[in-house]
């Protein structure tokens, strides 16, 4: 999913519920100039993927993702470790431990995850 795409998801994940392309339009970031027609594309290349679906109702289509934010992030943390660290969740750790990134608090936390 591109950078734009995800932009559109976070709306469509804030409001919980069916929107239109002018309601999206409505949320974006002020300084965003997209024009209608773009925002159309992105929302056809996210049909496309299967990642949102479309509703009909008179003239408008209304728009609802098809997976959950979190599912979305799953998936892409699982695609990073594989990508970058070859499938190995035990050296992407390892990475976080070595140039400092963990906090004490987050090794706290994991411990408690990984007793579970």
């Amino acid at each position: 999913m591109s950078t734009s795409e995800k932009q559109i998801m976070e709306i469509l994940w804030s409001t919980g519920h069916p929107i239109t392309t002018r309601e999206i339009m409505s949320n974006l970031p002020v300084d965003n100039t997209w024009k209608q027609n773009t925002i159309v594309t992105f929302l056809a290349r996210l049909m496309e993927k299967g990642i949102i679906n479309a509703t009909r109702v008179s003239k408008a289509n209304y728009y609802q993702p098809c997976i959950t934010e979190k599912e979305y992030r799953d998936f892409e943390t699982k695609q990073f470790i594989d990508d970058i660290h070859k499938g190995s969740t035990l050296g992407f750790i390892s990475t976080l431990c070595d140039n400092g990134t963990l906090t004490k608090e987050d090794i706290e936390e994991l411990m408690r995850n990984l007793k579970k």
